[in-house]
């Protein structure tokens, strides 16, 4: 397919959908995502479209609600699979986001994962997968789960050991990760009040921590499984608004409206 035909075919997905991811669209097309990219780059440039992290939307679509995506099914089948075991919901939840998570690390990526159950999935998912990657995180189970592997090169920050949170916090962490940069880091909450804009923990230790990863990271994602919107944590690290994105499970309403209103782009997570 010529250049030119595939970029109308990604406008007539606009025009039906809304909104385009990248991987998707590479999938679709049998290309790369640098090609996909500099496609949305020239038809955002000609007007056509709106260029979004990780893909565009149509023009006037940044205040409507979001669309159906297209199925997704190539880009699915890009994620390790998992054993079949029994998970609880809220587990599931975190697993459906973890597996949306895993579309946003790419190979040469060097990515933080921070004491989250929601980042011990995506964790496993790495293990699974082939991609090539170094991973810093502060939490035990997951350097556990990513030593000796040839395809990642796991880091631990060090510091002070908090059993409770099985991984480090403290100063010494943060001293460690003050020179530290990362090409994304993988976020997690015990909650999100969406009157405040406020992403909150309970321990604030551990919230220390985020907000210097987030400072460091280039692009910083929030995962937040559907609970997360019904509790309200103790102390608040970040604002919705310091994230690239939030990858959800949630199908409510109002918590994706409210979302949308404050412009957070917002991943839906993939079914298990």
């Amino acid at each position: 397919m010529f250049r030119g035909e595939r970029r109308a075919k990604i406008l007539d997905l606009l025009d039906q959908y809304g909104r385009v991811e990248v991987d998707d669209l590479a999938s679709r097309f049998g290309v790369g995502m640098d090609s996909i990219r500099k496609d949305l780059q020239a038809l955002a440039k000609e007007g056509m479209c709106n260029r979004v992290y990780g893909g565009a939307t149509r023009i006037g679509e940044k205040d409507e609600p979001p669309s159906p995506q297209p199925a997704r099914s190539a880009t699915q089948s890009a994620v390790p699979q998992m054993p079949s075991v029994p998970l609880s919901a809220e587990d599931a939840g975190r697993l459906a986001v973890a597996k949306r998570a895993y579309l946003e690390i790419h190979d040469g990526d060097s990515i933080f994962l921070d004491i989250s159950r929601t980042n011990t999935f995506l964790a496993d998912l790495i293990a699974r997968g082939d991609k090539q990657v170094i991973v810093t995180t502060n939490m035990i189970e997951v350097l556990q789960k990513l030593s000796n592997l040839k395809h990642v090169t796991a880091l631990g920050t060090g510091g002070y050991l908090n059993v409770q949170l099985n991984g480090f916090v403290g100063d010494t962490t943060i001293s460690m990760l003050e020179p530290l940069l990362f090409s994304k880091a993988f976020i997690g909450a015990s909650g999100v009040n969406l009157d405040l804009a406020a992403v909150t923990c309970n321990n604030i230790d551990s919230g220390s921590v985020k907000e210097r990863v987030i400072h460091n990271a280039s692009y910083k994602f929030l995962l937040a499984d559907a609970r997360k919107f019904q509790v309200k944590g103790l102390f608040r690290f970040a604002s919705l608004k310091d994230f690239s994105a939030v990858v959800t499970d949630s199908k409510d309403p109002a918590v994706l409206d409210s979302l949308r209103r404050m412009g957070i782009p917002t991943y839906r997570a993939l079914p298990l």
